[in-house]
């Protein structure tokens, strides 16, 4: 979970889960944000051919968005994730 109750879907590939997790886990915190248990926010997304579309569009104040968008960059650029999806509109 992000600022202002945005949620995030990673997708990853790797190795060594608890290692991932871990690594994952730090950069959610590095940018204010928490893990919560895997698959806890599948409610609100729906898969799609492309992946996974939010249901329900979150808003955020700009600051918000900039924190998102730093943690979604960290996390894009981790070799284990493939991609990562937000509920932002």
């Amino acid at each position: 979970y992000g600022p202002e109750k945005s949620s995030f879907i990673i997708e990853g590939i790797t190795d060594n889960t608890n290692r991932t997790i871990a690594e994952i886990k730090k950069i959610l915190s590095d940018h204010g944000m928490k893990m919560a248990n895997p698959g806890s926010v599948l409610w609100s997304f729906e898969k799609t051919g492309e992946g996974w579309k939010a249901q329900f569009s979150q808003s955020v104040s700009e600051e918000a968005r900039e924190v998102i968008h730093a943690a979604t960059q960290a996390l894009e650029g981790h070799e284990d994730i493939q991609r990562v999806f937000t509920n932002l509109p």
